[in-house]
């Protein structure tokens, strides 16, 4: 039985932005995965704050719904154990999906901080890694177009200073955002 070819994307997505929505596009468009999984983790493995999984989660589901049944928004890691590893996360999906392919996307940027990560070497006995060129890091390696370095981190602190993202986010997550008051601090 020929397995379905799928990437793996996951991430905090707090929020989604326009190099998330490219590395989507490009996933599909460029490479021969035929489907993308797009995880937004549940509580991230360094400690790092996020903003409530419902909201991540919301938005997640509205920055990648153009491209309807070829993606599908996970809520997978709310059921594992936290924090989130992507060794986890990865064998879960191995074992609800077994007629899945899995490719794991990674950022050029991420090579560099392999060695932090739990059971890397199980990570890629599961799924192949798709590293895709991230600017800043594009001489590490990987493949594609370089992608812009369009930050999370930066974005919330541009909300926060009511400064326009518009360019930077998609247009439902926007609404999202300004509807739950997120990064107003």
């Amino acid at each position: 039985m020929k397995k379905t070819k799928t990437a793996f994307f996951g991430g905090s997505f707090d929020p989604p932005h326009c190099g998330h929505v490219m590395v989507v596009s490009y996933v599909l468009s460029c490479t021969e995965c035929e489907e993308v999984f797009v995880v937004p983790c549940f509580e991230h493995a360094f400690g790092k704050p996020l903003s409530p999984f419902d909201a991540r989660l919301e938005m997640a589901k509205t920055a990648f719904s153009m491209f309807q049944d070829k993606v599908k928004v996970l809520d997978i890691e709310a059921h594992l154990p936290t924090p989130s590893y992507t060794v986890q996360t990865l064998q879960a999906l191995v074992q609800t999906y077994p007629d899945r392919e899995f490719f794991l996307v990674v950022g050029s940027d991420i090579l560099i901080e392999i060695e932090k990560w739990r059971d890397f070497s199980r990570i890629q006995s599961m799924a192949s890694l798709l590293v895709l060129r991230r600017a800043g890091s594009e001489n590490i390696g990987g493949s594609g177009p370089v992608f812009p370095d369009v930050s999370s981190t930066k974005i919330r602190m541009m909300v926060s200073r009511r400064q326009d993202v518009s360019d930077l986010v998609p247009k439902g997550v926007i609404k999202i955002i300004r509807k739950r008051g997120l990064y107003a601090n």
